[in-house]
């Protein structure tokens, strides 16, 4: 299956050019990224998030959990939302979009519970086994480097600790599958460009998308990360997945 062809802003395929374009393209859409999340998904992935949380499982007094490559602070602000006793760190490494989650987090008087800093899923400057529990929203296949990416996120979690990940899929259902491409890679770019004002970051969506790896694919990259009882569960007719799986 084919997507949009990248045009010369959109990331290419050394990792190095890919994080400089994707931190280019998502500081140019970070004052718009919220609304065109909302408006673009339908508002469906609030809901997404929400399964994601559960997914984590809950987390007691004094627990700290690491959302990677949190964006504008949405799933660290639905973690810390459901755990009232447990503490959020949100990482991004996008400069304007850990501001305005910051923002978020006080606006909801949640900056005692949940932090927002920079960090580089390629380096994250956080000690072995620091965290009881990681998620990352969307964020994956933004990754210079997957496997590097994901062996990262594995090593800063506790042994026994829930790693929760959130991508889009594409939808193995032929009638709905067409109609969802039509969607993904005509009307979703216009829109996105129209609002935005950076048509090529919503053609970069897409062909993103159907470069990552399929499901069965990128469970074996999260076994070789270092995680045992990795499942996959489709959400909205194979819109997105849920991944989920347990650091051995």
């Amino acid at each position: 299956m084919s997507g949009p062809t990248e045009s010369s802003d959109t990331p290419t395929a050394a990792p190095e050019a890919k994080a400089a374009a994707v931190n280019t393209m998502f500081t140019a859409i970070a004052p718009r990224y919220d609304l065109l999340n909302h408006l673009l998904s339908f508002g469906v992935d609030l809901w997404w998030r929400k399964v994601g949380t559960e997914a984590l499982g809950p987390l007691g007094p004094g627990q700290t959990a690491l959302d990677l490559a949190c964006g504008t602070g949405d799933f660290a602000l639905q973690i810390a939302r459901v755990n009232r006793e447990a503490n959020v760190v949100g990482a991004d490494f996008v400069e304007p979009m850990v501001e305005i989650a910051r923002h978020k987090g006080a606006a909801a008087g949640l900056a005692h519970r949940v932090r927002f800093e920079q960090g580089d899923a390629m380096g994250l400057r956080y000690a072995d086994a620091s965290f009881d529990g990681i998620t990352c929203a969307f964020g994956v296949r933004n990754f210079g480097d997957l496997q590097k990416g994901l062996a990262e996120m594995a090593r800063v979690i506790t042994p026994g600790s829930r790693m929760v990940i959130l991508e889009f899929t594409t939808p193995t259902n032929r009638l709905f599958g067409a109609l969802y491409r039509f969607y993904f890679t005509k009307v979703l770019p216009f829109l996105g460009g129209l609002l935005s004002g950076r048509r090529s970051a919503y053609e970069y969506l897409p062909d993103s998308v159907y470069k990552f790896p399929d499901p069965p694919a990128f469970i074996r990259m999260l076994e070789e990360a270092g995680l045992t009882e990795v499942t996959f569960r489709p959400l909205t007719f194979g819109i997105c997945g849920l991944y989920a799986g347990t650091r051995a």
